[in-house]
């Protein structure tokens, strides 16, 4: 029950809020393997040496795409359908993470060996978050005609 006066506190982020924060990290994400290659080779390496931080990062990927497939599996013909799918993508690279560590550990160190392949990836982060930075700021949060 809401009383006279108070406002309703949302519990769960909008499609749009969602859209916000995988553009702004997807875009600095992006922008940092451009500008500071080495810096991300040097942490990407270090993370694939850390046994705890592998395992954590694990982890996290498996709760951040268990989050989004929980509260946003949704499959329908428009924009929004790319959130579910980040979602399932970031699950399934979490479980593998935990249950083939070995294959996943080669594939990264390809990234570090290939700087056209850091590259490449650079620019589908960048390209993807302005995409959702745009649907998250402008398309999704315009007022209702």
């Amino acid at each position: 029950m809401i009383k006279k006066g108070v406002k309703e506190r949302r519990t769960q982020m909008t499609d749009a809020q969602i859209f916000q924060l995988i553009g702004i990290i997807y875009i600095a994400v992006g922008i940092g393997i451009i500008t500071s290659r080495n810096f991300y080779n040097k942490m990407t390496a270090g993370f694939l040496e850390s046994t705890p931080a592998y395992y954590i990062g694990s982890l996290m990927a498996v709760v951040a795409g268990f989050l989004l497939v929980t509260f946003h599996n949704i499959w329908v013909m428009n924009w929004t359908v790319i959130i579910t799918i980040i979602g399932w993508a970031a699950l399934i690279k979490g479980i593998m993470l935990l249950t083939v560590p070995g294959f996943m550990i080669n594939i990264s160190r390809k990234f570090i060996d290939r700087p056209n392949t850091m590259t490449i990836w650079a620019i589908v982060a960048i390209v993807l978050g302005t995409v959702c930075c745009l649907l998250g700021f402008f398309y999704l949060n315009r007022p209702a005609i």
